[in-house]
């Protein structure tokens, strides 16, 4: 199969596509075809889509027709095509925004994720259920999805009020679309209310007035006299208590929210929300995360792959429903510590977005209170917010403690004292929120020796980050700054004992510095700036002996 697709793919590249082109691809397109229960015309583009796809690239006609180098309409000749394809579940269809008011221009295509998982497996085709709405939460995704590809004129806002109308009366055996039925709100209200939701459950408490308005409205004037309406109370959702206004520093920083009494509601229509929930800066969406090389020590390499490898969700899933099977708890409790600088913070990045997780991170400081029996409750709220959002998740989410010694380090002997006791009182609610832990959890700390002896059992994954041994600094300069030699590089390494941190702050300082004299450092001003990167006195001597 996949030898089909790639011949497929490199064939028709700037073909033209001729007439004959199938004909010329008969044995690879029947390939194609018999697999997927499909026409000829329609395993080729598949093969296209396919290849693109892994190429990083989703398909929309516009690409399709550079790719062949043809005009656009030979390709909109087969529309036939990519509805059946769509139809039958092996194309995704999506909607991206576009100024062209054109039919299709706005439509990207993806292959269906199981059907690929299949093909690389060399497996039979699954049955590809075509994307439809079986629960309540897709159905507000959908709605979601139902403002993209807008061009912004007021007649395609219109056909939004239209659908959503339509949606909410198709969808009306949903509680909680039974519920906003029963309201008798505005479509732009109740669209509006479903977007708060959406964002709500997504793990976003707050959205500005101006965002969810053009969601649905296109003209100024309309937005003016709605947010007026908001802010002055006299809007049904205000009305009603459903969505609170959150007054930012300027008018157009307005922002609306949720109030108990719509997460209530929502709750009691059976979906699960973050009740006071983290905000949004503290949710890192793996798409969010920018990749970055990462070079470690053989020994870390090798327990961090087999965390990698562990935290693939298919994997992860079967690991989960083993240890259940034993008795044993299935969380994934892992610690990494060890010297500053070497990477412990962007691997726990690097490992959320390569394994398509939400990172969560826990501010160590804002859990700490001054008021009596405040900090526990923050620290039970973080705990509770977690099991509420992977209870929601499709896939797991990683919730991140870094310089975790902040709040685990050993408890205090003097029990006297308020502060002693409220600390304890924390890392004793830890402790026992570990001891049922069904999650992702990663702490770091630099300050290992710091840790209460107690937490040692609770962490199945202890690695040590060590300083990178001279062979690896070598690599680290060299992934660093390309354009040094080989023995440059190993000559930094042998004389400057840095961690990749350290190395970082040498290639932004190189960075300033060529931005500031337009002239790229040379290999003694790197020196210099090796020499200053130490607050301890440098012992190497600056320039070759």
């Amino acid at each position: 199969m996949l030898d089909s697709i790639s011949f497929v793919f490199e064939k028709s590249k700037k073909c033209g596509l001729p007439p004959e082109l199938f004909q010329e691809l008969d044995s690879e397109l029947t390939v194609i075809a018999n697999y997927f229960h499909v026409s000829k015309p329609q395993a080729f583009f598949i093969a296209l889509v396919f290849s693109m796809n892994y190429g990083g690239s989703r398909v929309d006609f516009g690409i399709l027709s550079n790719y062949l180098d043809c005009d656009a309409i030979k390709i909109l000749k087969y529309c036939s095509e990519f509805d059946q394809l769509y139809d039958k579940g092996i194309l995704i269809k999506e909607k991206q925004s576009y100024r062209l008011k054109l039919a299709r221009a706005s439509d990207i295509y993806t292959i269906n994720e199981k059907a690929s998982e299949a093909i690389l497996k060399g497996e039979p085709l699954p049955y590809l259920k075509k994307d439809s709405i079986d629960t309540v939460i897709q159905f507000l995704e959908r709605m979601d999805h139902l403002s993209l590809g807008r061009n912004g004129d007021e007649q395609e806002s219109k056909q939004l009020q239209e659908l959503t109308e339509k949606m909410l009366k198709d969808y009306a055996h949903f509680p909680l679309v039974g519920k906003i039925n029963a309201m008798e709100l505005s479509s732009i209200d109740a669209y509006i209310l479903m977007y708060l939701i959406w964002r709500t459950v997504k793990g976003y408490d707050q959205v500005l007035i101006d965002t969810a308005l053009s969601k649905i409205m296109v003209s100024a004037s309309d937005k003016i006299y709605y947010t007026e309406r908001v802010m002055t109370g006299q809007n049904k959702l205000i009305k009603n208590s459903l969505v609170e206004v959150i007054k930012g520093p300027f008018q157009n920083m307005n922002e609306l929210k949720l109030t108990e009494k719509a997460d209530d509601l929502i709750e009691a229509s059976g979906i699960k929300l973050f009740r006071n929930r983290e905000s949004s800066k503290n949710i890192l969406d793996p798409k969010d995360i920018a990749s970055r090389q990462l070079i470690f020590n053989e020994d870390e390499m090798k327990q961090l792959s087999m965390l990698k490898d562990l935290l693939e969700d298919s994997k992860f899933k079967s690991i989960q429903n083993r240890l259940e099977q034993k008795n044993l708890s299935k969380g994934i409790v892992t610690l990494l510590h060890g010297t500053p600088g070497t990477g412990k913070t962007e691997i726990v990045k690097q490992m959320a977005k390569d394994t398509n997780r939400q990172l969560i991170k826990v501010d160590i400081s804002a859990s700490k209170s001054s008021w009596f029996g405040e900090s526990e409750r923050l620290i039970k709220q973080i705990f509770k917010n977690y099991t509420r959002q992977l209870d929601a998740a499709k896939r797991a989410p990683i919730l991140f403690f870094n310089e975790a010694d902040a709040i685990l380090s050993k408890r205090k002997n003097n029990s006297s004292s308020n502060v002693a006791q409220t600390e304890n009182a924390i890392q004793n609610i830890i402790l026992e929120e570990l001891e049922n832990f069904e999650g992702i959890l990663i702490a770091t700390t630099n300050l290992v020796h710091n840790l209460d002896k107690a937490f040692e059992r609770r962490f199945l994954f202890k690695v040590k980050f060590n300083k990178p041994t001279p062979r690896i600094r070598a690599k680290i300069w060299k992934s660093k700054f390309p354009n040094l030699s080989d023995t440059d590089c190993n000559y930094l390494a042998q004389h400057f004992m840095f961690t990749g941190g350290q190395i970082d702050n040498i290639l932004r300082m190189s960075e300033i510095q060529e931005i500031l004299h337009r002239k790229v450092p040379s290999l003694q001003n790197l020196l210099v700036f090796c020499s200053e990167e130490s607050i301890v006195e440098a012992k190497t001597k600056i320039g070759f002996s």
